[in-house]
């Protein structure tokens, strides 16, 4: 099947920062241009238009407040650099953070700017995840629904998901095979292709033999 929407789970920056001697703050910095990268690759691509990436789960934020402070200082200062990306312009691609809402008020000067500038686009769509949790995800739909007086079913909990749409492919970099908590519901019957090289360090030749393990792949669906 053509695949159309990739989901990333870019892990192994603290590990690369050790590797290479540098700073955390560094490898993380790397990691935001490896995120680019990838999302020119996505655009590059015939087929794919809509990505996922896995920027800061709920447990990160439970990190110590200086690792935190890092982090959210490179967000806010990437996130504002994504609003004048020509990139992003010329191809009309739409950029939304998703996560739990207490965790995005410290960003939401960017996160306002990125939805006014490409909130009217639509040929590609890119969500980041920041502090982000699979299953909060689903139980915040479940809440949205019953208090819509929808009741619970796949649909009406999908409609109210943080992403509407479902995975094709899950690419996870750093050498650990699971999904950590990362789009369950989006991700039920995508194909998983892991990949022992730190995020810094993921290629694009890597990145062409996920595509072609997708393509490999004869999808089923659970039939």
């Amino acid at each position: 099947m053509v695949l159309r929407s990739i989901g990333v789970i870019p892990d192994g920056n603290r590990r690369y920062a050790k590797k290479k001697g540098i700073s955390y703050a560094e490898s993380y910095h790397r990691g935001f241009d490896k995120a680019k990268e990838v999302f020119e690759w996505c655009i590059e691509h015939p087929s794919i238009n809509k990505a996922v990436v896995y920027a800061l789960s709920t447990e990160n934020v439970e990190r110590n407040d200086e690792e935190l402070e890092v982090l959210y200082e490179l967000y806010h200062s990437n996130l504002g650099k994504l609003v004048e990306d020509s990139m992003i312009h010329d191809n009309r691609v739409k950029v939304d953070l998703i996560g739990r809402e207490e965790h995005l008020k410290v960003l939401q000067d960017p996160i306002e700017k990125l939805k006014s500038a490409t909130g009217d686009y639509g040929d590609y769509e890119i969500k980041i995840a920041l502090g982000y949790g699979g299953r909060k995800e689903i139980v915040d739909a479940a809440r949205r629904a019953i208090e819509a007086g929808e009741g619970l079913s796949e649909d009406s909990i999908s409609k109210y998901l943080y992403s509407e749409f479902d995975l094709d492919l899950v690419i996870r970099t750093g050498g650990f095979h699971r999904l950590s908590n990362f789009q369950l519901w989006q991700a039920a019957y995508a194909e998983l292709y892991f990949t022992d090289k730190l995020w810094p360090e993921f290629n694009r030749g890597e990145f062409n033999r996920s595509v072609e393990f997708y393509e490999e792949t004869k999808r089923k669906f659970g039939r």
